[in-house]
């Protein structure tokens, strides 16, 4: 059974997406991504659909562009859940095409859906946009975690599927790390991909003019956008929970690189000691790179 997931990103489209659940199948799902600045018109309906399970209501961290990441997180989730799923994010902020692109060009069905054109017709139902600075309560209450948010939004069975290629994990390590940062090159590739496989790769960094021009291309200009990349890189090479990279790279940066006993001790905290939460275990190779020093 193919499903189509539809992502909204509220912040950014409002509540101008509030028709989309009489127009998609029963089988599909629908992933609500907002904030405590959400609309009075938003709660309203969350209210009424809070148990819908054909919705799945997933609060986020406010900030700087924190929910895009955040959703860009569970699209990469839902994606290796389930590849030959159809995927649609509902917004109007092109940042998001970087990622569709990198996805459709690995034969995944991504896309974005605006309401550059649509909202003419649903202008009659958007009465105002959300008020930012306005907190509600009743909607924070219903949030969800994001372990019990992925189980919702993933009930089906587990598809065939392709573990991505070296070259795959090399455009995501170019996202994080400058190709003019060699060492950090040589830590990321040896901790993703081994000591022979990730040096060969190293190599072919270095040396290869056309290669590194190419690679150069990917490197986002937003510092902490590149360290939660990586750290999802890290995590989904070993089945890790991406949704977590945000989580697992703000606990690096609260601390000094040299304390790996206070960073060690804040997984545990955070993510527990037993397995499979093995975050620090598999991050502690990258803790210089990610810290940046």
């Amino acid at each position: 059974m193919k499903r189509n997931y539809y992502l909204i990103d509220t912040e950014n489209v409002g509540d101008r997406w509030f028709d989309l659940l009489q127009k998609i199948k029963k089988k599909d799902r629908i992933i609500v991504f907002y904030t405590e600045h959400h609309s009075k018109h938003l709660e309203k309906y969350l209210a009424k659909q809070v148990h819908n399970p054909r919705m799945v209501w997933l609060e986020c961290t406010a900030g700087n562009n924190a929910l895009d990441y955040q959703l860009i997180g569970v699209l990469s989730y839902l994606i290796v859940k389930h590849p030959k799923s159809s995927f649609y994010i509902y917004s109007n902020d092109r940042d998001y095409q970087t990622a569709i692109d990198f996805w459709q060009s690995r034969g995944i069905e991504a896309f974005q859906k605006d309401f550059s054109v649509e909202s003419g017709k649903k202008a009659k139902k958007k009465k105002g946009k959300k008020k930012k600075g306005q907190k509600k309560k009743g909607a924070a209450s219903v949030q969800t975690s994001a372990e019990a948010v992925m189980e919702s939004a993933c009930a089906l069975e587990k598809p065939g599927q392709k573990k991505p290629t070296e070259e795959q994990f090399v455009v995501e390590i170019a996202k994080s790390i400058p190709v003019s940062d060699l060492g950090g090159w040589y830590h990321a590739l040896t901790a993703v991909l081994g000591q022979e496989n990730g040096r060969n790769w190293y190599l072919k960094v270095r040396d290869d003019a056309e290669w590194k021009e190419r690679l150069s291309r990917y490197c986002m200009k937003d510092e902490y956008k590149r360290g939660i990349n990586l750290v999802a890189v890290v995590l989904g090479m070993h089945n890790l929970d991406v949704t977590r990279s945000e989580e697992a790279y703000r606990i690096i940066q609260s601390h000094n690189r040299k304390n790996l006993r206070a960073i060690s001790a804040d997984f545990d905290k955070r993510f527990g000691k037993k397995p499979p939460q093995k975050y620090f275990k598999v991050l502690r190779p990258l803790i210089r790179v990610i810290k940046g020093k």
